[in-house]
């Protein structure tokens, strides 16, 4: 999300300096090149809460390939919150069985 945005400037950088947790931030651009690199991110970073509008989620079950998938382990992601333009249940059930394969949990949605 970007920094400009409420949901990504609280979400994503008030609140972990207010917890004192640790935060990794990547470009919006960043990801809209490639939405695998949010995804290795939580992988590589071990990552418990992150999030996105709903048209990322449906961007990275339409871009993500099987073999990008595979090399993928979200089963550190406790909450993946999505906010800021309409939820679509089809998205998140979409997401969540693609995804299911790679370790990530239904029950981690926040929308």
């Amino acid at each position: 999300l970007p920094l400009y945005h409420d949901m990504g400037l609280i979400g994503t950088v008030l609140q972990p300096m207010y917890m004192g947790a640790h935060s990794v931030v990547m470009s919006p651009w960043s990801f809209l090149q490639r939405p695998i690199r949010w995804l290795n991110a939580i992988t590589k970073y071990r990552s418990t809460t992150t999030g996105a509008p709903n048209f990322a989620y449906a961007l990275c079950t339409r871009k993500v390939k099987p073999e990008q998938l595979a090399a993928l382990d979200l089963s550190s992601w406790r909450v993946a919150f999505n906010g800021a333009e309409p939820v679509r249940a089809e998205t998140l059930a979409e997401f969540a069985d693609t995804f299911a394969p790679a370790g990530f949990r239904r029950e981690a949605f926040y929308p």
